[in-house]
């Protein structure tokens, strides 16, 4: 019996849809309308995922946030306990006839987070605004027990607005508003029994709570990166029993349920994949059944519903669907950075690490949003960052077709001895290029870990000046043909794949199988073309003891080429099939993502 066929991700509808939503909100939003900062920000950050933030002003939308800022009218006002942070909305910026304050003054901190987070979305300096004023009457909202308080007038108290406080110092890289030790002494108090948080000291855990306890305490710096370190190093909370609630909550239907004995919900995708990413464990989810989940949850209108196969989507879910799909690395989709929440290539553009998503969910009474975004310019560097490995990967495209091309015909018409001399001068440029790779990795603007990517450049670019270059005597050999059409080949599969991706946002099927396959043929041969190569130049080092450092020196050292050469044939050994094990995983991996599309 053939397995029911999966929806596949319907990238321009949710386009579309998050479009409307960012031009014009429906009627039924008008209860809402003291979070039009919170509504605002899933539309502008939900079209920045989807790489279409063009679609809006965002010069415009720069100076609408800005105008709901609440600045002091004189110096005295700065010590009056008042909160100068940002309203939610146009009436929450004006007084009201019911309001007990005289004074009135709106700003909320969860609304504070949503116009800091879109302004750095839409590529606004935060450093234009006073954030010394800010900062300074956030202070105010703190309570003796670490919990903050939305707004000065007072309200609840609870992990969300603690959220809010640590993304707002982190956004703003001035830990000056909060008293950090006492926020982290709050933080858990909430943590219960069974390993989850609770919005409040002793109250059920809660998938929104978790998130936003969890991405505080990173963000604060009092959580480790990965998971072996957050297991085997004293932490603050009990991590073993938080991973076991965690990974509890994913459902049969491959969702993930926010509290016990609830039914799986679109958000908490993001809420708790977004916990078991920042502690290193988000690799031991059902990645599959949870992407299925979430696309069974889009809406034929685009968007996202809240539950399985709901009518109508709603903004809220549309972004946290989005923004798990992000976490599960989804095609058409920029990465997300985690505990704070916006695009990771944009917080790499100003501070060049690598953090994840990180975002808030609706409260309870006051329906305000209480969330978590990385420091980043979401909008200008996403689109300078696509722009750049655009033009990168179409460059040395050309440059290995051009390898290519010169390598065969020259084959053809003068065989193999003269093939070196026709692609001497591509290929330098070509594989040479290839070092920025590494580069990419060290920044973070690319996922390919450096220890994958270090080993296979390095390889090519010894095998392209210290062996071909430096030693004439092996041009001739047939082993330079098989090694330059290996090369060849595969990277004229892979730089026009990613070339596909970075500018039209997808690529074909073909190619994709083509970009996990072709490996499995060229690697082999073009391994065995390197170890020969250097193998067969061993001589002439010996011979020449070209790059060799001989005693005595000032240095007082030793080196001796050849030696590091057969050191170099040595690395091959385990080195080989690490690299093609390491490819292999990813061919199942990328192919199986693309058969469940």
């Amino acid at each position: 019996m053939a397995e029911p066929e999966q929806p596949e991700f319907a990238r321009e509808r949710h386009v579309l849809f998050l479009e409307a939503m960012a031009s014009e909100l429906p009627a039924d939003y008008a209860s809402q309308e003291v979070n039009h900062l919170t509504l605002a920000y899933f539309a502008v950050a939900g079209l920045s995922l989807l790489r279409e933030l063009d679609r809006v002003n965002k010069d415009q939308i720069a100076k609408w946030i800005l105008s709901f800022q609440v600045h002091p009218k004189t110096d005295n006002e700065l010590d009056n306990g008042q909160f100068y942070g940002f309203c939610g909305s146009r009436t929450t910026q004006f007084p009201s006839t019911n309001m007990k304050d005289p004074c009135h003054n709106g700003s909320h901190l969860a609304s504070t987070y949503s116009a800091l987070a879109i302004l750095k979305i839409v590529g606004y300096d935060l450093a234009n605004i006073d954030n010394k004023v800010l900062l300074s009457s956030m202070r105010n909202l703190q309570q003796p027990d670490g919990s903050f308080m939305p707004t000065h007038i007072g309200a609840e108290t609870d992990l969300r607005f603690v959220y809010c406080a640590a993304a707002i110092c982190s956004m703003l890289k001035d830990w000056t508003g909060m008293d950090k030790e006492k926020a982290k002494q709050y933080i858990l108090s909430c943590q219960s029994y069974d390993g989850g948080f609770g919005l409040v000291p002793g109250s059920e855990s809660h998938g929104g709570g978790t998130f936003c306890a969890v991405a505080a305490l990173c963000l604060m710096g009092f959580i480790q990166v990965d998971l072996a370190s957050n297991l085997q190093e004293p932490s603050s909370i009990d991590v073993l029993l938080l991973l076991e609630w965690c990974l509890q909550r994913q459902a049969a239907d491959g969702g993930f349920q926010g509290r016990r004995n609830k039914s799986s919900d679109t958000c908490y995708a993001f809420w708790i994949g977004g916990v078991l990413k920042i502690i290193g464990a988000y690799r031991f989810i059902d990645h599959g059944a949870l992407r299925s989940f979430l696309l069974s949850c889009q809406s034929p209108y685009g968007g996202f519903t809240k539950f399985l196969y709901d009518q109508f989507p709603d903004i809220y879910h549309s972004y946290y669907g989005l923004a798990a799909l992000s976490l599960l690395e989804e095609e058409g989709l920029e990465p997300l950075c985690t505990e704070l929440g916006i695009l990771s290539a944009a917080f790499q553009a100003t501070v060049l690490v690598h953090l994840c998503p990180g975002l808030a969910f609706l409260g309870s009474s006051s329906s305000l949003l209480a969330a978590a975004e990385c420091s980043a310019m979401a909008g200008v560097g996403s689109a300078v960052r696509r722009l750049y490995f655009s033009v990168y990967n179409w460059a040395v495209f050309f440059g290995w077709a051009q390898v290519l091309y010169y390598a065969v015909t020259t084959l053809l018409e003068s065989g193999h001895e003269a093939v070196y001399a026709a692609v001497e001068r591509p290929l330098q440029f070509a594989q040479t290029a290839a070092f920025l790779e590494i580069l990419h990795g060290l920044v973070g603007l690319v996922r390919s870990p450096v220890s994958a990517t270090l080993p296979q450049i390095g390889s090519r670019l010894f095998l392209t000046w210290a062996i071909l270059w430096s030693f004439p005597e092996t041009h001739s050999h047939i082993l330079v043909t098989s090694l330059v059409i290996s090369w060849s080949i595969t990277e004229i599969i892979r730089y026009s794949f990613f070339g596909m991706k970075e500018t039209f946002g997808f690529a074909p099927s073909w190619l994709l199988w083509l970009r996990y396959s072709t490996f499995m043929v060229l690697y082999p041969t073009g391994i065995s073309s390197e170890v020969g190569l250097i193998y067969i130049a061993l001589p002439y080092m010996k011979a020449t003891e070209k790059y060799c450092l001989r005693m005595p020196n000032k240095w007082n050292f030793s080196f001796d080429f050849s030696y590091a050469s057969i050191l170099s044939l040595a690395v091959y050994v385990p080195g080989s099939p690490h690299m093609f094990t390491y490819m292999l995983a990813q061919r199942k991996k990328a192919l199986a993502k693309a058969k469940a599309a």
